[in-house]
């Protein structure tokens, strides 16, 4: 009986401890605060439009290649600046707002760190990059840049989907993959020849998911390069130019069940254009739609002129190559 109570006694010792801890540890998690993780300061990337002083507090910081780099104190207070040139000065606030870590506070503490955290200043943070106009008197600034310039390159490079799809194949056997399911990725290069406009040089990989279904395996992609110049409005950039275009379908049956053993191939290449339309999103993201018209195929023995459409939405991500 003795030994019996004993086991009890550290059954319930052993329990109470469990409960006890698991009690710290809910506490403890709902009382951690998560914007107390940011850094105390921020780094801003200021883009001018011509060669300008900085002037932060005690510091003044030169533009190298129109861009300066700010080290910014997290702050209740919107971010202070002057932008200086030869024949302008004036003084611009850059909006504080709450940043993702002290928002986070409602997923991971049920939104208790936001209590806790409510008068630090590392809740705030600022814009990672900020694009001002060095000749305009006004105050503005932007999250996107008016103007690029000349010269800049920028490595392009967009996963896409396709949206809709009207091909004419000569071979009855792959005429009914219009509106099939096609994914693609792009990849290019964007040359500014003026301040607002910029030419696209690519190439861009479209294909079908490959189905097997009792044997019978289906393709089809269509890829082509293209050259295109585009407009750019603040955000917004939208363009025209040319393609060369190669379409391939493979039909493949290994003869299961009421299949026969068929295997089948037709590949052609097309002429046509392409209509790009982007926007430009924060932090090099970009979204837009491509349509590619084709017109004349050059090794179809019939039909050469022929209506084909093309069109897919796709997510971008531009980097920055030549200063």
């Amino acid at each position: 009986m003795e030994t019996m109570k004993n086991v009890m006694l550290i059954k319930c010792w052993i329990s109470a401890t469990a409960q006890a801890l698991f009690f710290i540890m809910i506490v403890s998690f709902l009382m951690t605060s998560c914007a107390a993780l940011n850094p105390p300061h921020k780094y801003v990337t200021i883009h001018t439009t011509q060669p300008s002083e900085i002037i932060h507090k005690q510091d003044t910081i030169s533009t190298i290649d129109n861009k300066a780099h700010l080290k910014a104190e997290r702050s209740f207070v919107p971010l202070s600046i002057v932008v200086a040139t030869d024949s302008l000065a004036k003084s611009i606030k850059i909006r504080r707002k709450n940043s993702v870590m002290y928002l986070s506070n409602i997923c991971f503490n049920f939104g208790i760190g936001l209590i806790i955290e409510r008068n630090l200043p590392e809740r705030y943070t600022y814009p990672s990059k900020i694009f001002i106009n060095s000749t305009d008197a006004t105050s503005r600034y932007y999250h996107y840049g008016e103007a690029n310039n000349k010269g800049e390159l920028y490595f392009h490079i967009s996963p896409s989907h396709t949206l809709f799809v009207n091909m004419t194949p000569e071979n009855d056997r792959f005429k009914n993959d219009e509106n099939i399911l096609m994914y693609g990725i792009c990849i290019g290069i964007d040359y500014y020849h003026s301040k607002k406009q910029f030419i696209h040089f690519g190439f861009s990989r479209n294909t079908q998911f490959v189905l097997n279904f009792f044997g019978v395996e289906r393709s089809f992609d269509s890829d082509y390069i293209f050259l295109s110049n585009n407009h750019k409005i603040r955000r917004l950039s939208f363009g025209y130019g040319i393609c060369f275009v190669n379409n391939a379908w493979e039909y493949k049956s290994e003869g299961w069940f009421f299949t026969r053993k068929e295997h089948i191939k037709e590949n052609y290449k097309a002429w046509g254009f392409v209509f790009p339309a982007n926007f430009q999103m924060p932090n090099d993201f970009n979204m837009g739609v491509v349509f590619r018209p084709t017109f004349y195929r050059p090794n179809v023995t019939e039909h050469k002129f022929s209506d084909e459409y093309f069109l897919k939405i796709y997510c971008a991500w531009k980097f920055r190559m030549k200063k």
